[in-house]
């Protein structure tokens, strides 16, 4: 390997992210996409599919933090969770710190991105594998979800963007199934992209949220590698709580929930204030 070996992520034709490899941990071809783990010299460990960053060590828990628990603490109890993706155990590990969470549906397409993030990346799941909570389940999420009736206090959709074979677990026929599964007060979350570059791509995501479900919010957080670094995620649901900094920070205190990277009561709040281009995006 040269000591310049480099990862580049083409985020536009424009623009490209390059992060130095230390040393390469694997390359494979699985069934579904291109799978490479490096480790670089800046950032720790990353995990890319099809070229693009999925995460690294260093700010995994800025995007996984903000994927999971707006949704979780705007629930009163969260017993039973669906997660559609998120082979990487990041998500899974922190629907796990909740503790009247009882069991996880874990369910991912590519069986070997799962057990290579399970033999390379333990910072990032830290055993939420072997939990006897989890119930780990091989299968596309569009096929597998629409088995279920009113089940799961919360689906969470950690997907790849809104594009190319991800893109049925965005459009209205999935959030259809996910709308069928959850209970009658249940919250969907997922990412969808960023609304600097992916305009078009955000855009699709929250039309197709509205023609689904009763209330829909758009939230932002940063995370440093992905394009932009700002990030959009939305929730999802026929009734989404207003809850306020104090009411978060209770349930935070009740639930044990300490040591956040990133989420906080406050940034909570903040991240559902979206700036004029964010709005004007939406309407």
């Amino acid at each position: 390997m040269s000591e310049d070996d480099f990862f580049t992520e083409k985020q536009t034709d424009g623009v490209h992210l390059s992060l130095k490899v230390r040393r390469w941990l694997l390359r494979q071809k699985t069934q579904y996409q291109e799978l490479v783990l490096a480790e670089t010299t800046e950032l720790g460990r990353l995990l890319a599919l099809d070229g693009k960053v999925m995460l690294t060590e260093a700010d995994e828990a800025f995007y996984h933090e903000m994927l999971v628990h707006p949704t979780l603490l705007s629930l009163d109890n969260p017993q039973l969770v669906a997660v559609i993706g998120g082979g990487d155990g990041g998500t899974v590990r922190e629907i796990l710190r909740h503790p009247s969470v009882q069991r996880v549906f874990w369910v991912e397409i590519d069986e070997a991105v799962l057990n290579a993030c399970k033999e390379l990346l333990p910072s990032v799941h830290r055993g939420a594998f072997d939990d006897p909570r989890v119930e780990l389940v091989i299968a596309p999420g569009e096929e597998w979800l629409p088995k279920f009736r009113e089940t799961f206090d919360a689906i969470i959709v950690d997907g790849t963007d809104p594009i190319g074979p991800a893109l049925p677990l965005f459009e209205p026929p999935f959030f259809q199934a996910c709308r069928q599964a959850l209970k009658r007060d249940g919250i969907l979350s997922l990412q969808c992209g960023t609304p600097f570059y992916f305009r078009d791509e955000v855009r699709m995501v929250w039309r197709n949220l509205k023609q689904v479900f009763e209330q829909v919010k758009l939230y932002l957080g940063f995370v440093p590698t992905y394009p932009s670094g700002l990030w959009a995620y939305a929730i999802a649901g026929n009734f989404l709580p207003n809850l306020d900094a104090a009411d978060l920070h209770r349930r935070c205190q009740q639930r044990g929930l300490t040591n956040f990277r990133y989420y906080s009561p406050e940034v909570h709040i903040a991240s559902f204030a979206l700036p004029p281009f964010v709005q004007e995006l939406l309407q």
